[in-house]
């Protein structure tokens, strides 16, 4: 059993948030230079996939 306090887990879930937003932002780099006319509708997928706001989507460089 793990013990946490609610404190450490949202901490937790804080730097794991962050850490699928940042993967996001280099799966939009990486689209953007390899599938630049699917950009909008990929990015859009893995937003959706990574549970992240459309907000947390880069706008097209």
């Amino acid at each position: 059993m793990i013990e946490l306090s609610s404190t450490e887990l949202r901490h937790l879930l804080d730097d794991a948030e962050n850490d699928l937003a940042d993967s996001l932002a280099v799966a939009t780099d990486w689209a953007s230079q390899y599938l630049p006319d699917h950009f909008t509708p990929v990015t859009a997928a893995l937003a959706r996939v990574h549970a992240l706001p459309a907000s947390a989507v880069p706008p097209k460089p």
